[in-house]
């Protein structure tokens, strides 16, 4: 997956680009960060590193640190994926997590994956409407939790080339 450059609005340079090996510290760093998740949460870096073609997955670098990180999780069969998106707060509401959505979903539809589901919090207004834009659909599936937290929701886009 090539590299893409954005300047945010602020006038702020990302980049856009692959999980390299050289990746592991500094998302180590980026998931100490994210507020509201442990790092278990967050990813599996160990997974990430030890099976790479289970992986399709991106990172958004500014001035030499990882700010967002995305990736799809093959199944074992290699047919479907599971797609997660953690931008940090600062780089939120600035189309990034739309651009790594786009990047991601075409680089599975590119390895034929059949389709891609996720795991949405109900609160997240603005990413469940991203997602029914990129073709996401509803499951009827819903987790609840403890301690009065919003339902996660479950949504799937079947791809096609």
């Amino acid at each position: 997956m090539e590299q893409k450059v954005y300047t945010l609005n602020d006038g702020r340079e990302i980049q856009l680009r692959s999980v390299n090996p050289e990746d592991k510290k500094s998302l180590l760093g980026f998931c100490e960060l994210m507020s509201g998740y442990d790092i278990p949460t967050c990813l599996d870096l160990e997974n990430v590193f030890r099976y790479p073609l289970y992986y399709i997955n991106l990172v958004i670098n500014h001035n030499d640190k990882i700010v967002g990180y995305g990736e799809i999780m093959k199944s074992p069969d290699m047919r479907d994926g599971e797609l997660k998106i953690h931008i940090h707060g600062d780089y939120q509401g600035a189309g990034l997590g739309t651009a790594m959505m786009i990047m991601l979903v075409h680089e599975a539809t590119d390895e034929q994956l059949h389709s891609v589901h996720l795991k949405v919090d109900s609160s997240n207004t603005r990413a469940i409407n991203l997602f029914r834009k990129s073709g996401f659909i509803e499951k009827p599936r819903k987790e609840t939790r403890n301690n009065n937290q919003p339902e996660i929701l479950h949504m799937a886009r079947t791809l096609t080339k």
